[in-house]
């Protein structure tokens, strides 16, 4: 371990545990922080030309605001961030000064531009490395009495330079907001520098775990999604053996893709380890059945990832590997804003983030043309909201088309979990199945047939009469193809009970019987390689759970065994 490194996260929980008690205060003050801060967004912002239109000026109140402004979405930003890209336009929809571009995955349509102040930065950056630090280093003190171990950590954040005709930045900015701690990334992150920040396609997958071996005094592992973690460590454990031999050896698999002048460059910190490659070893050879992670990474602390929602079912394949290590739930977020960050590890819920953005919300059950919204302190308890937002980036009551649920407060600060995207909806026949209903559904099945299913996504078929759906899923061992009507059944049960109205729908035909298919192990990874290999970014590529282009069905439909 190099000398700095104890120095340096010292450093960063030092500054964490500001952030973490600034945090706090707002949430004890959210209803007067949030009104302050939608005061100053339209006060800043009242001379763009978007702040001229809904009459920016004339707001003295949160009533006046809701009065004056309509709701938005992308669309309606998507001419003025032309002309910002094209044309080097400012003071459109903000005045603040713009240091980035957050480009969306684009899983449905063109990749959008997401315009990122130096304001929204700053959240984003408060909220995440630092956060986590300071909270596992009070979680090891109330456990054993002793803080966080010191030690390098893994970081599986792609770091991609991309710019703009103009030079602004272009990527996702989970990436970016790493950035702002460059400088500390050699004594701070276990991958060198070539990797941290590839030039073209590399294998990140191999290079990126291959080096976090090397490292036995690893402590901590970063990741934007669960599922990148699970990929990774089914990776390990079907090429352990290629790790043990490269890290004795200090080479590089003749099967590993990487171009000789990054060869050359990672050679020149790749020395052979024939004493770490034994003690890897060692443990591989016992196999998978006890954690190992904790085995091969003795000091491991914690993990910070995004596992709630779709992400569950990975997590829990975590487990698995990560023993009683805890997990950080990371924020709540997308490109457009950060929304809400954990306040304690292990606790799979997020306070709202008061000073980022201000906070409208619709009941998930209210009329589809509903107007009228609810603020932070007229929420309930249990109940699913549309969350709707003013970010500090120039999009004003916008529906990011998020539901979450409201699990309590903190302060006076809603404490949420993601429920579902209202885009995800399945609706053959009014029967309005959310993702969240789905995954409380492939959770019950999953117990009773007595296997894990990892991931599953689902077809509307509206070519057969009656319409029905077809639901793919992938168990993480296999299953008998010719029970896939016993599985069906099964999982329609729990579906009835979640959902009465499909049922309904059933019992009057007007949707048919659903159809259960099983997808190959791997399926979804394999997905995930395929998208990345084409540009995507790991930080951005979310699960499938609704075939709706045909790339999509094409492919997870040749990922299918024989049901009888």
């Amino acid at each position: 371990m190099n000398i700095l490194t104890p120095i340096i996260i010292k450093a960063i929980e030092f500054k964490g545990n500001a952030h973490v008690k600034q945090l706090e205060a707002n949430c004890k003050n959210a209803n007067e922080l949030s009104k302050n801060l939608l005061m100053k967004i339209v006060a800043d912002n009242k001379d763009t030309e978007y702040g001229k239109k809904y009459h920016f000026d004339q707001i003295k109140s949160i009533d006046d605001y809701k009065r004056l402004v309509p709701f938005s979405t992308y669309d309606n930003y998507a001419e003025y961030i032309d002309r910002m890209v094209k044309n080097r336009e400012k003071n459109l929809i903000t005045a603040y000064n713009i240091v980035q571009y957050a480009e969306t995955s684009g899983s449905v349509g063109v990749p959008k531009k997401i315009p990122v102040t130096d304001k929204s930065m700053v959240i984003y950056t408060k909220y995440t490395i630092t956060r986590v630090t300071s909270l596992a280093n009070k979680w090891y003190k109330e456990k054993t009495g002793k803080g966080l171990k010191f030690g390098r950590g893994f970081n599986q954040l792609e770091i991609v330079d991309r710019y703009l005709d103009d030079g602004t930045p272009l990527g996702n900015i989970s990436g970016s907001a790493a950035k702002s701690y460059k400088l500390l990334f050699p004594y701070y992150l276990t991958s060198p520098i070539p990797v941290l920040y590839p030039k073209g396609y590399m294998p990140m997958m191999y290079l990126k775990l291959r080096y976090a071996l090397m490292d036995r005094d690893m402590t901590f592992m970063f990741s934007v999604f669960m599922t990148n973690l699970v990929d990774m460590m089914y990776y390990l454990e079907n090429n352990w053996q290629m790790f043990v031999k490269d890290i004795r050896d200090g080479t590089f698999d003749d099967s590993i893709d990487i171009a000789e002048d990054v060869k050359a460059e990672l050679a020149k910190v790749t020395k052979p380890d024939p004493k770490r490659a034994a003690e890897l070893e060692a443990e591989f050879v016992k196999g998978f059945a006890e954690p190992i992670i904790p085995r091969i990474w003795k000091k491991m602390s914690f993990v910070c990832t995004i596992g709630t929602g779709g992400f569950a079912a990975y997590t829990e394949r975590m487990r698995a590997y990560l023993g009683n290590i805890p997990i950080d739930f990371s924020i709540y977020g997308a490109s457009e804003a950060m929304m809400a960050a954990c306040t304690k590890l292990e606790e799979p819920q997020f306070a709202l983030l008061c000073d980022s953005c201000f906070y409208e919300f619709i009941p998930a059950d209210a009329p589809e043309n509903t107007t009228e919204t609810l603020n932070i302190d007229q929420l309930e308890v249990g109940k699913d909201y549309e969350i709707i937002i003013t970010n500090l980036s120039g999009f004003y009551r916008y529906r990011i088309k998020d539901v979450v649920t409201v699990l309590g407060y903190e302060g006076q600060s809603p404490k949420i979990t993601f429920a579902y995207r209202k885009s995800q909806l399945l609706d053959l026949a009014g029967d309005k199945i959310t993702e969240k209903m789905m995954d409380e559904t492939i959770k019950k099945t999953s117990e009773e047939i007595g296997t894990q299913i990892l991931d599953y996504c689902v077809y509307m078929n509206r070519d057969v009469s009656p319409a029905k759906y077809e639901i793919l899923i992938e168990p993480v061992s296999e299953l008998d193809p010719s029970k896939c009507n016993e599985y069906r059944d099964i999982l329609e049960k729990h579906l009835f009970e979640i959902n009465p109205v499909y049922k309904e729908c059933i019992d009057t035909n007007e949707i048919d019987h659903a159809d259960l298919y099983l997808q190959q192990c791997q399926t979804h990874a394999l997905w995930r390689d395929m998208k990345m290999m084409k540009g995507a970014s790991a930080n951005q590529v979310k699960p499938v759970r609704v075939l709706d282009t045909p790339q999509k069905k094409n492919f997870f439909y040749k990922m299918l065994y024989t049901c009888d």
